[in-house]
C-alpha cells in the first residue's frame, strides 16, 4: 500500500469564503474551491506543498442530510457540536488496488465513491474516494485518488495561480489527534496502513503522553491528556478522538487559531 497525505478537512459553519478571507488576513493565499452539488457542500482551500487544507461547510441542508457519503454524514453530525478539524485524507494512485488490499487485510470498505465539484470558472474536477466501513466515531482516515500523477497535479495548480509561493516549499509535518489511549490509537492505525513504529514520549509541557507514527512523510501524533487542562482534553470532552492541530515545516511565522483548530 502506497499512500501519502493529501489533505486535512476542517469542518466549519461559516461560508468557506470567510475561512479563505481569514487566511488572507494572515498573509496567505487561500482560494475558493467550489460546490459539491450532489452532496450539498462547498469548500475553500489552502495549498501547502503537495497537500492542502480544506474548509468544508454545508451549502444545502436537505441534500447534505440525505447523502450516503461518510465524510458528509460526519460533517452533518459533528458540526452541531462545534467546528474543528474533522478528518485526514491520504492519497493513492490506484484506489481499486488499495480497496483490495484493505479487504485482504480484513477491513470492510464502502463501495468507491465518485466525487466532483464545480470550480468557480465552471470547470469540473473529479476524483474517487474510499472509506473504511467499521469506523466508530469516525476515528480513521479516508483515501482519495485524483487520477493523475502528483507532479502533474502540482504543475497544474501552479499554472492556475492557486498556490501561495510562501507555502509552495512547505509541507504538513504533523497532525495532532486527541486520544484516550495514545498507544492503542497508534496501534489501530498501524493495522490499516504502513507506518513506522510508535515513538512514545511526554510533551514538553507535561500535559500529554504522546505516540507518534510516521505515514509517508507526515507524523500522526496521538495525544493522551495527563491532566484536566490542555487542548487535547478539551477536544476529547467535546468531540471525542479528533484531530485538533496541524504543524507545518518550516513552521508558520506565528500560530494561527481558526474555527477551533490550531495551525503552526
Amino acid at each position: 500500500m502506497n499512500v501519502t497525505l493529501d489533505h486535512i478537512v476542517h469542518f466549519i459553519k461559516a461560508e468557506p469564503a470567510a475561512a479563505a478571507a481569514k487566511w488572507r488576513d494572515h498573509g496567505y493565499k487561500a482560494i475558493a474551491g467550489g460546490s459539491h452539488e450532489k452532496w450539498g457542500t462547498y469548500n475553500s482551500l489552502l495549498y501547502i506543498g503537495h497537500s492542502y487544507l480544506e474548509f468544508l461547510s454545508i451549502e444545502k441542508d436537505h441534500i447534505a442530510l440525505s447523502t450516503d457519503n461518510p465524510l458528509i454524514k460526519q460533517l452533518t453530525e459533528e458540526i452541531r457540536h462545534g467546528e474543528g478539524i474533522g478528518q485526514i485524507c491520504f492519497r493513492t494512485n490506484n484506489i481499486e488496488d488499495l480497496q483490495n488490499e484493505l479487504t485482504e487485510n480484513g477491513f470492510e470498505t464502502f463501495p468507491i465513491f465518485n466525487g466532483s465539484r464545480k470550480r468557480e470558472d465552471g470547470s469540473i474536477l473529479s476524483w474517487k474516494m474510499l472509506f473504511i466501513k467499521e469506523n466508530p466515531g469516525y476515528k480513521y482516515p479516508f483515501f482519495i485518488d485524483w487520477g493523475m500523477e502528483d507532479d502533474k497535479s502540482l504543475e497544474g495548480l501552479k499554472q492556475q495561480g492557486l498556490i501561495d509561493e510562501k507555502l509552495a516549499a512547505k509541507k504538513i509535518e504533523a497532525v495532532y489527534i486527541a486520544s484516550k489511549d495514545c498507544e492503542k490509537s497508534a496501534a489501530a492505525w498501524q493495522e490499516i496502513m504502513p507506518a513506522s513504529g510508535a515513538d512514545i514520549y511526554i510533551s514538553h509541557d507535561g500535559k500529554e503522553k504522546r505516540a507518534s507514527i510516521l505515514i509517508g512523510s507526515v507524523n500522526i501524533v496521538f495525544c493522551q491528556p495527563l491532566n484536566e487542562n490542555g487542548m487535547a482534553m478539551e477536544v476529547l470532552r467535546k468531540k471525542g478522538e479528533k484531530p485538533f492541530a496541524v504543524q507545518l515545516a518550516p513552521s508558520l511565522e506565528k500560530e494561527i487559531s481558526l474555527y477551533e483548530g490550531l495551525y503552526f
